[in-house]
């Protein structure tokens, strides 16, 4: 869906970031619509609680603000600049120069090519004045395929950096939700391309180290992990992890997914490590991951202290911020893994509170993920977890 802006009439971008329960929801449409000044919005992303059903939420969007793309997803944790909390909605809203375009696909499961196909349907791949072109994309992340999906959509959009979250649902890994418009779907991707005068600012940081020493994956079913060393996966995980949960006081038989997201695999790539999810322990000891994990990966099983959540946040901040070539900052998107939650606590208000003030105390809003995306072009893997993904926008569009 393109959205007609008259560039002569918006010179600055607005961002408005709001969060409340589903009851709250005229309250902040009326908070939206102050905050942008009486703008129109040319997108509004709504991130809901697996509590609170994304499809209404949407559909009262879309029929409010007609001239706007509307998406969004569930989530495992909802945020801003204000605060976070879960079983609520955030929404973010943009207004300004820019032309938006939305789509769907459902399939990811069986066939993420033709899924990430159709979710780009129709969508163009320029459009004149604006030269600056940036995908965002919301998944699945059950469907299992969170980087292949991701390595499609970006040879599909060529040279366009690439930023976005795996929904969640509250860590009961059983279903989640990305939505378009009216359309609602599980196992399906959602992908928006924002055509923009200027460049925007992308930044991703996580804060891992490893734990365990290394091992490698013998044995798989698509995105399950049977055997570790030729072992139960489970029988591994638990066995590489109990002491520093002891230590911690985390019980892996309380709630086993977010168990394995404090203690998630690292694969060693140059001098860093890319983090992937295990989500969820499966029948006859494997795990569920949120991407593949090719039998013959070598890997460390990982872990974070809170100083390194934080730092590593206010550093992808950072370089968002920094990617907008000095242009100040108008607000922010933000894609953070649940695994942070999960390690601050109640630090991660404040952890939140410090992002926004390295963009220039702005308005921010975002979710708890199952997994983040961001590409740049040349990069060879996207789908990251236990990272902070920022999306900045400058305030002044002028080229």
């Amino acid at each position: 869906m393109l959205l007609v802006n008259d560039p002569s009439t918006v010179e600055v971008t607005k961002v408005a970031c709001v969060r409340g329960d589903e009851a709250s929801l005229p309250k902040l449409r009326k908070r939206i619509d102050d905050d942008l000044a009486g703008e129109a919005p040319v997108m509004l992303l709504a991130f809901t609680s697996s509590k609170i059903p994304l499809l209404p939420v949407l559909a009262m969007l879309e029929d409010a603000y007609p001239g706007a793309v509307v998406a969004g997803s569930s989530t495992s944790g909802e945020f801003t600049h204000e605060g976070d909390g879960s079983g609520s909605i955030s929404l973010f809203a943009l207004s300004g120069d820019y032309k938006i375009f939305s789509g769907i696909g459902a399939g990811l499961s069986t066939d993420p090519e033709r899924t990430v196909t159709a979710a780009l349907a129709g969508q163009p791949t320029e459009v004149s004045g604006y030269p600056h072109r940036t995908g965002i994309v919301l998944l699945d992340p059950l469907a299992g395929h969170g980087e292949e999906a991701a390595l499609i959509l970006a040879n599909q959009l060529g040279d366009a950096p690439l930023v976005g979250g795996a929904a969640g649902d509250d860590l009961a890994m059983a279903k989640t939700w990305v939505g378009v418009g009216s359309r609602v779907l599980s196992d399906a991707i959602a992908v928006l391309t924002i055509f923009s005068r200027v460049k925007l600012g992308i930044g991703v940081k996580h804060g891992h180290l490893p734990l365990s020493k290394q091992l490698t994956v013998t044995r798989t079913d698509g995105s399950v992990v049977l055997e570790i060393d030729h072992r139960p996966a489970w029988d591994v995980w638990l066995e590489n992890t109990k002491l520093r949960a002891t230590d911690l006081g985390i019980d892996p038989n309380e709630n086993p997914g977010a168990y394995l997201l404090r203690f998630e695999a690292g694969l060693r790539v140059g001098h860093e490590y890319k983090v992937r999810a295990p989500l969820a322990p499966k029948p006859h000891g494997g795990i569920l991951f949120a991407t593949s994990m090719p039998e013959g990966s070598v890997f460390q099983i990982m872990e974070s202290d809170s100083s390194a959540q934080v730092d590593s946040a206010v550093a992808a901040a950072r370089a968002a911020h920094l990617g907008l070539g000095g242009a100040r900052v108008a607000g922010a998107l933000v894609f953070d893994c649940i695994c942070r939650k999960l390690i601050l606590g109640d630090g991660f208000a404040p952890m939140i509170a410090r992002v926004a003030e390295e963009l220039g105390n702005v308005p921010l809003a975002g979710f708890e993920t199952y997994g983040e995306i961001a590409m740049n072009s040349g990069d060879m893997s996207g789908f990251h977890n236990t990272t902070s993904v920022v999306l900045a926008f400058p305030r002044d569009q002028e080229s």
